[in-house]
């Protein structure tokens, strides 16, 4: 799992919590007040430079107290306000600004002699040609990925596979939620073994959805992608098309 946390609050959080931070109150401790304790009561003293010995006792004795009861309270602290690791590891994911993880799934045309076309659809919501996504699950997400596709597609799901190439956060414009968010993109390829005839059509609709094979120079001559999409147009230009 991926986090994005501004240093200033993370800073923050530390400071607010280093009293906890490591303040464990452990059995070696309360041992050791009641061992000094007792033998500051039980011993004997002489005299020293001058000092009597009931004097120094006192002294030693009042000593043992304050700390056994300095133990007391931060045993009795540590009790109420018990911060463990797990605290703080939940109170730092808390933190996290990726508000959405999504995974991109990333289809190439194998059916063609044509190089470098990638299916996309039409999204509504955005008025905007998108590659194919999906929220990511904790889990199986492979799983999960396949079965939305053939889901999405009408295709079998055991004539799809899937693959994580990379990840990326990144901040963008929501068109859909007319807000900045900050997204953690995993990007999957899927490989279809066998297109059904529709699908070997520049454009075809299933289940109401329009879809398109595009290249990335085609997505990139098109304005209305490159002003909604271009982060996610060169991270899977980047990662796919520039390094085969």
């Amino acid at each position: 799992m991926q986090l994005l946390i501004d240093k200033t609050k993370l800073e923050l959080l530390l400071e607010q919590k280093r009293e906890y931070i490591g303040n464990k109150v452990t059995v070696d401790a309360i041992i050791a007040a009641i061992s000094f304790l007792l033998s500051a009561f039980t011993a004997n003293y002489d005299s020293i430079l001058g000092i009597n010995g009931m004097v120094v006792k006192t002294v030693f004795c009042f000593i043992g107290i304050c700390y056994t009861l300095k133990i007391i309270i931060d045993l009795l602290k540590w009790n109420k306000n018990k911060y463990d690791h797990k605290k703080l590891t939940k109170d730092i994911i808390s933190l996290d600004m990726i508000q959405h993880n999504h995974s991109l799934v990333v289809i190439r045309d194998t059916f063609k002699q044509q190089a470098g076309r990638f299916l996309v659809y039409y999204d509504e919501r955005w008025d905007c040609k998108l590659f194919l996504n999906f929220k990511t699950v904790n889990g199986d997400n492979e799983t999960a990925i396949l079965e939305r596709v053939s889901a999405s597609l009408q295709i079998p799901k055991e004539n799809i596979s899937a693959r994580y190439l990379t990840s990326r956060v990144q901040e963008k414009y929501s068109v859909s939620h007319d807000e900045t968010r900050v997204y953690n993109h995993r990007l999957y390829e899927v490989v279809i073994n066998r297109f059904t005839d529709d699908m070997k059509k520049d454009d075809f609709v299933i289940n109401g959805v329009h879809y398109f094979w595009m290249t990335i120079s085609e997505m990139q001559k098109d304005s209305n992608i490159m002003t909604k999409n271009m982060d996610v147009v060169d991270f899977v230009n980047e990662t796919i098309i520039s390094r085969s």
